[in-house]
Protein backbone atom coordinates (compact mmCIF):
# COMPACT_ATOMS: atom_id res chain seq x y z
CA UNK A 1 0.00 0.00 0.00
CA UNK A 2 2.83 2.34 0.81
CA UNK A 3 4.72 1.64 -2.35
CA UNK A 4 1.21 2.58 -4.27
CA UNK A 5 0.89 5.55 -2.53
CA UNK A 6 4.78 6.36 -3.12
CA UNK A 7 3.89 5.75 -6.93
CA UNK A 8 1.14 8.14 -6.99
CA UNK A 9 2.92 10.66 -5.11
CA UNK A 10 5.85 10.33 -7.66
CA UNK A 11 3.42 10.19 -10.76
CA UNK A 12 1.60 13.24 -9.25
CA UNK A 13 5.10 15.28 -8.55
CA UNK A 14 5.73 14.30 -12.21
CA UNK A 15 2.44 15.76 -13.59
CA UNK A 16 2.66 19.19 -11.52
CA UNK A 17 6.35 19.35 -12.97
CA UNK A 18 5.15 18.85 -16.35
CA UNK A 19 2.46 21.02 -15.97
CA UNK A 20 4.62 23.61 -14.53
CA UNK A 21 7.32 23.42 -17.01
CA UNK A 22 4.44 23.62 -19.87
CA UNK A 23 3.21 26.95 -18.52
CA UNK A 24 6.47 28.61 -18.13
CA UNK A 25 7.06 27.78 -21.85
CA UNK A 26 4.14 29.08 -23.13
CA UNK A 27 4.56 31.85 -20.78
CA UNK A 28 8.03 32.33 -22.52
CA UNK A 29 7.01 31.73 -26.31
CA UNK A 30 3.99 34.39 -25.37
CA UNK A 31 6.48 36.95 -24.45
CA UNK A 32 8.49 35.94 -27.82
CA UNK A 33 5.60 36.44 -29.75
CA UNK A 34 4.94 39.92 -28.40
CA UNK A 35 8.25 40.82 -28.87
CA UNK A 36 8.47 39.32 -32.40
CA UNK A 37 5.19 41.00 -33.69
CA UNK A 38 6.46 44.36 -32.42
CA UNK A 39 9.62 44.07 -34.28
CA UNK A 40 7.16 43.22 -37.51
CA UNK A 41 4.25 45.83 -37.12
CA UNK A 42 7.90 48.17 -36.35
CA UNK A 43 8.78 47.52 -39.59
CA UNK A 44 5.42 47.82 -41.53
CA UNK A 45 5.26 51.26 -39.85
CA UNK A 46 8.04 52.17 -41.52
CA UNK A 47 7.69 50.83 -44.96
CA UNK A 48 9.10 47.72 -44.85
CA UNK A 49 7.93 45.37 -47.72
CA UNK A 50 5.96 42.32 -46.28
CA UNK A 51 8.43 39.63 -47.15
CA UNK A 52 11.17 41.00 -44.60
CA UNK A 53 8.55 41.53 -41.93
CA UNK A 54 7.63 37.66 -42.55
CA UNK A 55 11.80 36.78 -42.61
CA UNK A 56 12.51 38.90 -39.45
CA UNK A 57 9.53 37.74 -37.25
CA UNK A 58 10.45 34.10 -38.13
CA UNK A 59 13.70 34.36 -37.20
CA UNK A 60 13.26 35.91 -33.83
CA UNK A 61 10.91 33.11 -33.19
CA UNK A 62 13.36 30.66 -34.35
CA UNK A 63 16.85 31.95 -32.56
CA UNK A 64 14.22 31.21 -29.29
CA UNK A 65 13.75 27.98 -29.55
CA UNK A 66 10.29 27.88 -31.68
CA UNK A 67 10.11 24.43 -32.90
CA UNK A 68 8.05 25.52 -36.09
CA UNK A 69 6.88 28.91 -36.85
CA UNK A 70 3.86 30.06 -39.40
CA UNK A 71 4.02 33.74 -40.18
CA UNK A 72 1.46 35.65 -42.43
CA UNK A 73 1.79 39.61 -42.75
CA UNK A 74 -0.30 41.75 -44.81
CA UNK A 75 0.53 45.86 -45.04
CA UNK A 76 -1.87 46.26 -42.13
CA UNK A 77 -1.46 43.38 -39.42
CA UNK A 78 0.83 40.01 -38.77
CA UNK A 79 -0.19 36.64 -37.55
CA UNK A 80 2.14 34.11 -36.29
CA UNK A 81 1.75 30.78 -34.77
CA UNK A 82 4.71 28.75 -32.54
CA UNK A 83 4.39 24.92 -32.20
CA UNK A 84 5.52 24.37 -28.50
CA UNK A 85 7.17 21.26 -27.09
CA UNK A 86 4.36 19.63 -26.42
CA UNK A 87 2.70 20.00 -29.59
CA UNK A 88 0.57 22.71 -28.70
CA UNK A 89 0.46 25.68 -30.69
CA UNK A 90 0.99 29.45 -29.41
CA UNK A 91 -0.49 32.17 -31.77
CA UNK A 92 -0.84 36.19 -31.61
CA UNK A 93 -2.07 38.79 -33.99
CA UNK A 94 -0.93 42.14 -34.19
CA UNK A 95 -2.62 45.13 -36.21
CA UNK A 96 -0.32 47.83 -37.84
CA UNK A 97 -2.48 51.67 -38.20
CA UNK A 98 0.51 53.35 -39.42
CA UNK A 99 3.11 54.13 -42.57
CA UNK A 100 5.76 56.71 -41.80
CA UNK A 101 8.11 56.05 -44.48
CA UNK A 102 10.97 56.23 -41.80
CA UNK A 103 14.32 54.71 -42.77
CA UNK A 104 16.17 55.43 -40.15
CA UNK A 105 13.70 53.34 -37.34
CA UNK A 106 13.71 51.20 -39.90
CA UNK A 107 17.21 50.23 -39.71
CA UNK A 108 16.45 50.29 -35.61
CA UNK A 109 14.42 47.58 -35.81
CA UNK A 110 16.50 45.67 -38.20
CA UNK A 111 19.59 45.82 -36.65
CA UNK A 112 17.19 45.16 -33.17
CA UNK A 113 16.44 41.31 -34.95
CA UNK A 114 19.77 40.79 -35.96
CA UNK A 115 21.50 41.17 -32.14
CA UNK A 116 18.92 39.15 -30.90
CA UNK A 117 19.13 36.39 -33.78
CA UNK A 118 23.04 36.12 -33.05
CA UNK A 119 22.71 36.41 -29.36
CA UNK A 120 24.25 39.76 -28.68
CA UNK A 121 21.07 40.59 -26.53
CA UNK A 122 18.31 39.00 -23.93
CA UNK A 123 14.82 38.38 -25.10
CA UNK A 124 14.39 40.94 -21.98
CA UNK A 125 17.80 43.58 -23.08
CA UNK A 126 15.56 43.28 -26.55
CA UNK A 127 12.15 44.07 -25.13
CA UNK A 128 13.50 46.63 -23.23
CA UNK A 129 15.26 48.57 -26.54
CA UNK A 130 11.87 48.19 -28.19
CA UNK A 131 10.42 49.76 -25.82
CA UNK A 132 12.80 52.61 -26.44
CA UNK A 133 12.22 52.81 -30.24
CA UNK A 134 8.39 52.72 -30.02
CA UNK A 135 8.73 55.27 -27.33
CA UNK A 136 11.07 57.98 -28.83
CA UNK A 137 10.93 60.12 -31.81
CA UNK A 138 12.54 59.07 -34.56
CA UNK A 139 11.42 61.57 -36.98
CA UNK A 140 12.99 65.24 -37.22
CA UNK A 141 10.28 67.24 -38.57
CA UNK A 142 12.57 69.90 -39.59
CA UNK A 143 15.13 67.59 -42.02
CA UNK A 144 11.66 66.35 -43.11
CA UNK A 145 10.24 69.24 -44.37
CA UNK A 146 13.45 70.45 -45.72
CA UNK A 147 13.78 67.31 -47.66
CA UNK A 148 10.32 67.50 -49.25
CA UNK A 149 11.64 71.29 -50.59
CA UNK A 150 14.82 69.73 -51.96
CA UNK A 151 13.02 67.05 -53.73
CA UNK A 152 10.39 69.03 -55.27
CA UNK A 153 12.69 71.57 -56.28
CA UNK A 154 15.18 69.70 -57.57
CA UNK A 155 13.16 67.83 -59.96
CA UNK A 156 11.32 70.69 -60.94
CA UNK A 157 14.79 71.55 -62.47
CA UNK A 158 15.73 68.00 -63.47
CA UNK A 159 12.02 67.43 -65.65
CA UNK A 160 13.53 70.33 -67.87
CA UNK A 161 12.67 74.08 -65.60
CA UNK A 162 14.83 77.08 -65.11
CA UNK A 163 16.48 77.62 -61.66
CA UNK A 164 13.69 79.92 -60.86
CA UNK A 165 11.11 76.88 -61.10
CA UNK A 166 12.75 75.32 -58.03
CA UNK A 167 11.85 78.41 -55.76
CA UNK A 168 8.21 77.96 -56.04
CA UNK A 169 8.11 74.35 -56.03
CA UNK A 170 11.03 73.96 -53.41
CA UNK A 171 8.29 76.58 -51.08
CA UNK A 172 5.21 74.01 -52.12
CA UNK A 173 6.93 71.00 -51.17
CA UNK A 174 8.06 72.10 -47.80
CA UNK A 175 4.50 72.97 -47.16
CA UNK A 176 3.12 69.08 -48.94
CA UNK A 177 5.88 67.37 -46.25
CA UNK A 178 5.11 69.11 -43.24
CA UNK A 179 0.95 69.01 -44.24
CA UNK A 180 1.85 65.36 -44.72
CA UNK A 181 3.33 64.61 -41.23
CA UNK A 182 0.34 66.94 -39.71
CA UNK A 183 -2.45 64.79 -41.18
CA UNK A 184 -0.43 61.84 -40.88
CA UNK A 185 -0.37 62.13 -37.02
CA UNK A 186 -4.30 62.53 -36.98
CA UNK A 187 -4.88 58.96 -38.56
CA UNK A 188 -5.92 61.02 -41.86
CA UNK A 189 -6.92 58.26 -44.69
CA UNK A 190 -3.91 57.75 -46.55
CA UNK A 191 -5.93 58.37 -50.10
CA UNK A 192 -7.43 61.20 -48.50
CA UNK A 193 -4.28 62.57 -47.48
CA UNK A 194 -2.53 61.92 -50.74
CA UNK A 195 -5.47 63.91 -52.86
CA UNK A 196 -5.59 66.64 -50.40
CA UNK A 197 -1.53 67.16 -50.59
CA UNK A 198 -1.90 66.76 -54.55
CA UNK A 199 -4.61 68.85 -54.38
CA UNK A 200 -3.09 72.21 -52.53
CA UNK A 201 0.26 71.33 -54.21
CA UNK A 202 -1.94 71.63 -57.43
CA UNK A 203 -3.44 74.96 -56.44
CA UNK A 204 -0.25 76.55 -55.34
CA UNK A 205 1.89 75.77 -57.89
CA UNK A 206 -0.45 76.90 -60.49
CA UNK A 207 -1.23 80.21 -58.29
CA UNK A 208 1.97 80.76 -57.30
CA UNK A 209 3.65 80.65 -61.03
CA UNK A 210 0.92 82.76 -62.48
CA UNK A 211 1.78 85.42 -59.79
CA UNK A 212 5.64 85.46 -61.16
CA UNK A 213 4.36 85.13 -64.40
CA UNK A 214 2.42 88.18 -63.63
CA UNK A 215 5.46 90.02 -62.12
CA UNK A 216 7.44 89.34 -64.68
CA UNK A 217 9.15 86.61 -64.17
CA UNK A 218 9.23 83.41 -66.49
CA UNK A 219 8.32 80.65 -64.34
CA UNK A 220 6.89 77.48 -66.08
CA UNK A 221 3.74 76.02 -64.82
CA UNK A 222 4.50 72.41 -65.86
CA UNK A 223 7.76 72.17 -64.43
CA UNK A 224 6.45 73.90 -60.39
CA UNK A 225 3.77 71.85 -60.75
CA UNK A 226 5.72 68.59 -61.61
CA UNK A 227 8.45 69.38 -59.20
CA UNK A 228 5.10 68.89 -56.52
CA UNK A 229 3.92 65.96 -57.55
CA UNK A 230 7.28 64.28 -56.80
CA UNK A 231 6.73 64.41 -52.82
CA UNK A 232 3.80 62.60 -53.60
CA UNK A 233 4.75 59.94 -56.09
CA UNK A 234 4.61 56.04 -54.14
CA UNK A 235 7.72 54.58 -55.04
CA UNK A 236 8.03 52.85 -52.26
CA UNK A 237 4.84 51.36 -52.38
CA UNK A 238 5.01 49.95 -56.00
CA UNK A 239 8.82 48.96 -55.32
CA UNK A 240 7.79 47.14 -51.98
CA UNK A 241 4.80 45.33 -54.09
CA UNK A 242 6.86 44.28 -56.79
CA UNK A 243 9.38 42.52 -54.14
CA UNK A 244 6.49 41.06 -52.48
CA UNK A 245 5.14 39.51 -55.54
CA UNK A 246 8.48 37.99 -56.49
CA UNK A 247 9.14 36.34 -53.46
CA UNK A 248 5.86 34.65 -53.42
CA UNK A 249 3.82 36.73 -51.23
CA UNK A 250 1.09 37.30 -53.99
CA UNK A 251 -1.92 38.30 -52.02
CA UNK A 252 0.43 41.10 -50.06
CA UNK A 253 2.29 41.79 -53.08
CA UNK A 254 -1.24 42.54 -54.85
CA UNK A 255 -2.82 44.28 -52.23
CA UNK A 256 0.46 46.78 -51.90
CA UNK A 257 0.23 47.32 -55.65
CA UNK A 258 -3.39 47.92 -55.81
CA UNK A 259 -2.32 50.56 -52.77
CA UNK A 260 -0.08 51.82 -55.11
CA UNK A 261 -2.71 52.36 -57.84
CA UNK A 262 -4.63 53.72 -55.94
CA UNK A 263 -2.65 56.24 -54.65
CA UNK A 264 -1.45 56.89 -58.03
CA UNK A 265 -5.12 57.61 -59.08
CA UNK A 266 -5.49 59.97 -55.72
CA UNK A 267 -2.74 62.12 -57.05
CA UNK A 268 -4.59 62.42 -60.79
CA UNK A 269 -7.92 63.71 -59.32
CA UNK A 270 -6.00 66.30 -57.07
CA UNK A 271 -4.00 67.50 -59.39
CA UNK A 272 -6.76 67.07 -62.14
CA UNK A 273 -9.08 69.06 -60.04
CA UNK A 274 -6.92 72.03 -59.84
CA UNK A 275 -5.78 71.98 -62.98
CA UNK A 276 -9.81 71.82 -64.72
CA UNK A 277 -10.30 74.38 -61.76
CA UNK A 278 -7.51 76.88 -62.81
CA UNK A 279 -7.44 75.86 -66.64
CA UNK A 280 -8.33 79.86 -67.44
CA UNK A 281 -6.30 80.94 -65.03
CA UNK A 282 -3.42 79.11 -66.21
CA UNK A 283 -0.72 80.47 -68.47
CA UNK A 284 2.01 78.23 -70.30
CA UNK A 285 5.66 79.85 -71.03
CA UNK A 286 7.22 77.46 -73.44
CA UNK A 287 10.24 75.00 -72.22
CA UNK A 288 13.53 75.66 -73.68
CA UNK A 289 15.21 72.43 -74.32
CA UNK A 290 18.66 71.99 -72.53
CA UNK A 291 21.20 70.17 -74.92
CA UNK A 292 24.81 69.15 -74.92
CA UNK A 293 26.97 69.79 -71.90
CA UNK A 294 24.60 72.25 -70.26
CA UNK A 295 21.90 69.47 -70.00
CA UNK A 296 24.17 67.22 -68.18
CA UNK A 297 25.24 69.32 -65.66
CA UNK A 298 21.57 70.52 -64.70
CA UNK A 299 20.58 66.70 -64.37
CA UNK A 300 23.24 65.35 -63.05
CA UNK A 301 23.56 68.51 -60.40
CA UNK A 302 19.63 68.00 -59.88
CA UNK A 303 19.36 64.63 -59.92
CA UNK A 304 22.10 63.56 -56.75
CA UNK A 305 20.02 67.16 -55.09
CA UNK A 306 16.28 65.61 -55.47
CA UNK A 307 17.37 61.80 -54.39
CA UNK A 308 18.88 63.62 -50.94
CA UNK A 309 15.93 64.49 -50.37
CA UNK A 310 13.93 61.88 -51.50
CA UNK A 311 16.40 60.03 -48.51
CA UNK A 312 16.05 62.98 -45.76
CA UNK A 313 12.39 63.18 -46.61
CA UNK A 314 12.23 59.53 -45.82
CA UNK A 315 14.66 60.36 -42.63
CA UNK A 316 17.59 58.19 -43.91
CA UNK A 317 20.46 58.19 -41.60
CA UNK A 318 23.22 60.98 -43.34
CA UNK A 319 25.81 57.75 -43.08
CA UNK A 320 23.29 56.08 -45.59
CA UNK A 321 23.17 58.76 -47.70
CA UNK A 322 26.25 59.08 -48.30
CA UNK A 323 26.63 55.77 -49.11
CA UNK A 324 24.08 55.84 -51.63
CA UNK A 325 25.27 58.69 -53.28
CA UNK A 326 27.81 56.10 -55.45
CA UNK A 327 24.44 54.07 -56.59
CA UNK A 328 22.46 57.35 -57.46
CA UNK A 329 24.79 58.80 -59.45
CA UNK A 330 25.84 55.29 -61.29
CA UNK A 331 22.14 54.52 -61.73
CA UNK A 332 21.53 57.97 -63.33
CA UNK A 333 24.75 57.58 -65.89
CA UNK A 334 23.60 54.23 -67.01
CA UNK A 335 20.36 55.94 -67.85
CA UNK A 336 22.20 58.42 -70.02
CA UNK A 337 23.77 56.34 -71.48
CA UNK A 338 20.51 54.51 -72.43
CA UNK A 339 19.00 57.34 -73.20
CA UNK A 340 21.19 58.40 -76.09
CA UNK A 341 22.21 54.70 -77.65
CA UNK A 342 18.68 52.92 -76.90
CA UNK A 343 15.96 55.61 -76.21
CA UNK A 344 13.28 53.46 -75.31
CA UNK A 345 11.34 53.96 -72.25
CA UNK A 346 10.40 50.17 -71.37
CA UNK A 347 14.81 48.72 -72.17
CA UNK A 348 16.34 52.40 -70.67
CA UNK A 349 14.53 51.98 -67.42
CA UNK A 350 14.37 48.33 -67.15
CA UNK A 351 18.42 48.37 -67.01
CA UNK A 352 19.11 51.47 -65.20
CA UNK A 353 16.72 49.59 -62.13
CA UNK A 354 18.36 45.93 -62.24
CA UNK A 355 21.74 48.00 -62.01
CA UNK A 356 20.15 49.99 -58.78
CA UNK A 357 18.52 47.04 -57.69
CA UNK A 358 21.91 45.02 -57.96
CA UNK A 359 24.04 47.95 -55.80
CA UNK A 360 21.15 48.27 -53.69
CA UNK A 361 21.26 44.03 -52.59
CA UNK A 362 25.17 44.17 -52.49
CA UNK A 363 25.58 47.21 -49.96
CA UNK A 364 22.29 45.91 -48.09
CA UNK A 365 24.87 42.89 -47.24
CA UNK A 366 28.04 45.09 -47.05
CA UNK A 367 26.43 47.47 -44.49
CA UNK A 368 23.59 45.33 -42.65
CA UNK A 369 20.91 47.25 -43.32
CA UNK A 370 17.65 46.49 -45.45
CA UNK A 371 18.30 47.41 -48.98
CA UNK A 372 15.13 49.46 -49.35
CA UNK A 373 16.91 52.18 -47.72
CA UNK A 374 19.94 51.96 -50.92
CA UNK A 375 17.35 51.51 -53.64
CA UNK A 376 14.48 53.84 -53.28
CA UNK A 377 16.92 57.18 -53.49
CA UNK A 378 18.42 55.33 -56.63
CA UNK A 379 15.17 54.81 -58.89
CA UNK A 380 13.43 57.98 -57.67
CA UNK A 381 14.67 60.13 -60.73
CA UNK A 382 13.24 57.49 -63.11
CA UNK A 383 9.73 57.79 -61.95
CA UNK A 384 7.93 59.59 -64.29
CA UNK A 385 6.25 62.83 -62.81
CA UNK A 386 6.46 64.24 -65.89
CA UNK A 387 4.63 61.67 -67.65
CA UNK A 388 2.22 61.99 -65.58
CA UNK A 389 1.20 65.00 -65.28
CA UNK A 390 1.03 66.12 -68.64
CA UNK A 391 -1.28 62.94 -68.98
CA UNK A 392 -3.48 64.28 -66.79
CA UNK A 393 -3.14 68.14 -68.66
CA UNK A 394 -3.89 66.52 -71.89
CA UNK A 395 -7.16 64.96 -70.17
CA UNK A 396 -8.20 68.01 -68.62
CA UNK A 397 -7.86 70.16 -71.66
CA UNK A 398 -9.26 67.80 -73.77
CA UNK A 399 -5.80 67.19 -76.49
CA UNK A 400 -6.31 63.49 -75.68
CA UNK A 401 -3.37 62.35 -78.30
CA UNK A 402 -1.02 63.80 -75.73
CA UNK A 403 -2.74 62.51 -72.95
CA UNK A 404 -2.55 58.61 -74.52
CA UNK A 405 1.13 59.18 -75.52
CA UNK A 406 2.55 60.38 -72.16
CA UNK A 407 0.18 57.97 -70.50
CA UNK A 408 1.99 54.87 -72.34
CA UNK A 409 5.32 56.32 -72.16
CA UNK A 410 4.63 56.69 -67.82
CA UNK A 411 3.26 53.21 -67.78
CA UNK A 412 6.32 51.90 -70.21
CA UNK A 413 8.72 53.33 -67.69
CA UNK A 414 7.18 52.31 -64.55
CA UNK A 415 6.93 48.73 -66.05
CA UNK A 416 10.81 48.88 -66.86
CA UNK A 417 11.28 49.16 -63.00
CA UNK A 418 9.31 47.09 -61.82
CA UNK A 419 10.60 44.20 -64.11
CA UNK A 420 14.10 45.59 -63.27
CA UNK A 421 13.43 45.13 -59.22
CA UNK A 422 11.18 41.04 -60.06
CA UNK A 423 14.30 40.41 -62.07
CA UNK A 424 17.30 41.01 -59.37
CA UNK A 425 14.72 39.82 -56.13
CA UNK A 426 14.28 36.89 -58.66
CA UNK A 427 18.14 36.58 -59.16
CA UNK A 428 19.19 36.92 -55.21
CA UNK A 429 16.30 34.21 -54.52
CA UNK A 430 18.84 31.55 -56.26
CA UNK A 431 22.40 33.36 -55.40
CA UNK A 432 21.69 33.90 -51.66
CA UNK A 433 19.56 31.49 -50.68
CA UNK A 434 19.36 33.16 -46.71
CA UNK A 435 16.40 34.63 -48.32
CA UNK A 436 14.10 31.52 -48.24
CA UNK A 437 12.32 30.57 -45.43
CA UNK A 438 13.51 27.10 -45.45
CA UNK A 439 16.96 28.07 -45.49
CA UNK A 440 16.37 30.08 -42.38
CA UNK A 441 14.68 26.96 -40.52
CA UNK A 442 17.77 25.16 -41.57
CA UNK A 443 19.96 27.83 -40.29
CA UNK A 444 18.92 27.35 -37.04
CA UNK A 445 18.53 23.75 -36.77
CA UNK A 446 22.03 23.49 -37.31
CA UNK A 447 22.85 26.06 -35.01
CA UNK A 448 20.84 24.49 -32.37
CA UNK A 449 22.56 21.11 -32.87
CA UNK A 450 26.05 22.71 -32.75
CA UNK A 451 25.18 24.23 -28.86
CA UNK A 452 23.51 21.10 -28.25
CA UNK A 453 26.64 19.39 -28.80
CA UNK A 454 28.89 21.77 -27.04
Amino acid sequence: MTEQTNAAESCGHEKDTYATYAFEERRHFDSVLAFALGVGTGLLSCGASVSRVEIAVERICLACGAKEVNVFALPSMVLCSIKVADGSEVSQMKRNFEVSNNFFKMEKYNQLSRDLCAHKLSLEEAERELDNINSSNWFKVPFIVLGGGVLAGAFSVFFGGALIDALPSALIGCLMAYLNILLSRRDFNAYARTFMLSLVGGFLAMLMSRALIACGVACSVSMVTIGTIMVVVPGLLICNAVRDLFSGDIYSGAFELLNGVLSILAIAAGYGAALFILRDVVMYVPIVPRVGVEYYVYATASCVAGACGVAVMFNCAVRKILISLGNIVATFAIYLVMEAFVGEDFIDNFVSTVFAACAAEVLARVFKAPSTIFLVPAIIVLVPGGALYYAMNGIVMGEMADAVSFGKSGGLTLLGISVGISVVTALFQIIHPMKGKAAIKRLFRHQKISDDKQ
